[in-house]
């Protein structure tokens, strides 16, 4: 009866054991993004924001351009679909009338990121953001992640604030002898706001 009971036991635990791999073979599966077409694109915006959100001071620029690649699929959540090699911001203007220029910096090309879809719209946020706002009286450095979305029937990446996405942009620098007017400080967390219209059209899916 012993041996028995022992063989139940040791039968029970071995399937118990099956199931656990099976289970954790089946969550460590990787979920596919499709972008179609992919490749090389284009993407233009109209009124461009950034907003100092300690106290409220924005920069708005009239319009930006944007240009990369964007990978024909990728796996895992979150996952790299693109990048922007190029983006330019036109006519920024910020308070007391002042001109600005935003300066993409850093090594690398920013990054498009997908953490989740519904719906045809896909979450997620930009990365690797390295900015450099220069002005009369005014050099700071922007850098880090903005959150935003893409979606399928309008062909627009909107790059716009989330609350509790995880990602900001944070001013890492102010130039001591041009700190715009004590208007940014380091440390300040800055929004980036716009509408991309993306050409070729894409349709993004999770699969």
């Amino acid at each position: 009866m012993r041996r028995r009971v022992s063989g139940i036991v040791a039968t029970s635990a071995a399937a118990a054991l099956a199931l656990g791999f099976t289970a954790m073979s089946a969550s460590a599966e990787q979920q596919e993004w499709i972008v179609d077409p992919g490749g090389v694109y284009e993407a233009t915006a109209g009124t461009t924001v950034l907003t100092n959100t300690a106290n409220g001071v924005q920069l708005t620029c009239t319009g930006s351009d944007a240009n990369g690649v964007l990978e024909s699929s990728a796996s895992g959540t979150p996952a790299q679909l693109g990048t922007i090699e190029n983006i330019t911001f036109d006519d920024c203007s910020g308070p007391l009338g002042l001109s600005f220029g935003v300066v993409p910096g850093g090594n690398d090309a920013w990054t498009i990121n997908g953490e989740s879809y519904a719906d045809g719209v896909t979450t997620g946020y930009i990365g690797g953001v390295v900015a450099t706002l220069t002005g009369i009286g005014c050099e700071a450095t922007v850098e880090g992640e903005a959150p935003g979305t893409y979606d399928n029937a309008t062909n627009t990446l909107a790059p716009a604030p989330r609350t509790g996405s995880g990602h900001e942009l944070v001013v890492t620098s102010v130039d001591p002898s041009a700190n715009c007017f004590g208007l940014i400080s380091e440390g300040d967390v800055v929004t980036f706001e716009a509408e991309y219209s993306v050409s070729p059209a894409q349709q993004v899916s999770l699969q």
